[in-house]
């Protein structure tokens, strides 16, 4: 059997593909919302939020997960907040939210053990790296994050698309807002210290990006986006394995084709 068969074959490699299938499953899925809300940067600074956490757990010894997640979930509350008239635009706070704790993971990692290695880790991770109990705990995670979408998927939409006409029905808009920021963040502030900020806002946009290119209707949005992120999972695993590649990269490579084929088909299929 050949030598890279039998390594994609490891339990290393098993591992890394079970992580990576519930991640392009819901981030796939989250992708459409944060695309579709023109939130993208949102889910960048989260990332960047929940980054920093992790790096000060490193630094005093927290639990990284802990730290992240709250870390994460406090940036959501902070950007579920609403902006309406101000003097700045929503984009320049975004950008410095997450400029500011850019800054602040690069400082916190720096007095770390592991100084430059840790915001190395932090920024591209490694899926390979995921340790199998792990595995377990972010399948549990996805499937309740997942399960909460799709149970509430008419209220975010109609919270996220039509406001108005929300608020006319009686929903609490800003209840609502604030919960998808929740799941949000939560989801990314429990998966960042393991598999990176990179792959995770990877999931985050280009996925969707690809569907929303080539579908109107969304559940062929969401499916398209799930199935591009599956494929790049998998294709960018093998790949990386048999080439002895970086893994996060090859898989954002892969996104990034799958995109630019949907949107050039897009394009075609519009005229």
């Amino acid at each position: 059997m050949p030598e890279w068969l039998e390594t994609w074959r490891s339990p290393i490699a098993q591992d890394a593909l079970r992580v990576g299938i519930i991640l392009a499953t819901v981030g796939g899925y989250l992708g459409v919302y944060v695309v579709l809300k023109r939130i993208v940067f949102v889910g960048a600074a989260l990332a960047q939020v929940s980054a920093a956490g992790v790096a000060l757990a490193f630094l005093v010894g927290w639990n990284p997960l802990l730290s992240a997640t709250l870390f994460a979930l406090a940036g959501s509350a902070f950007f579920a907040q609403p902006w309406g008239e101000r003097r700045t635009s929503r984009e320049a706070l975004i950008g410095a939210v997450f400029l500011t704790f850019s800054a602040l993971t690069v400082l916190l990692a720096s007095k770390g053990a592991h100084g430059m290695e840790e915001v190395q880790h932090l920024l591209a991770g490694d899926i390979l790296a995921v340790a199998p109990e792990e595995v377990v705990r972010i399948w549990a995670l996805g499937i309740v994050v997942l399960a909460a979408f799709v149970l509430l998927r008419k209220e975010f939409l109609l919270v996220a698309f039509d406001a108005e006409t929300a608020q006319a029905l009686g929903y609490r808009t800003r209840l609502w807002e604030f919960a998808f920021y929740l799941m949000l963040g939560g989801f990314i502030g429990v998966v960042i210290h393991l598999v990176g900020l990179v792959l995770i806002f990877g999931y985050l946009v280009l996925p969707a990006l690809g569907g929303l290119m080539l579908a109107r209707r969304m559940t062929q949005v969401v499916g398209i986006a799930i199935v591009n992120a599956l494929i790049a999972t998998i294709a960018g695993l093998l790949v990386s394995i048999l080439f002895d590649l970086p893994t996060t990269a090859t898989m954002l490579v892969f996104m990034s084709a799958l995109a630019g084929v949907e949107s050039a088909a897009g394009a075609l299929l519009s005229r």
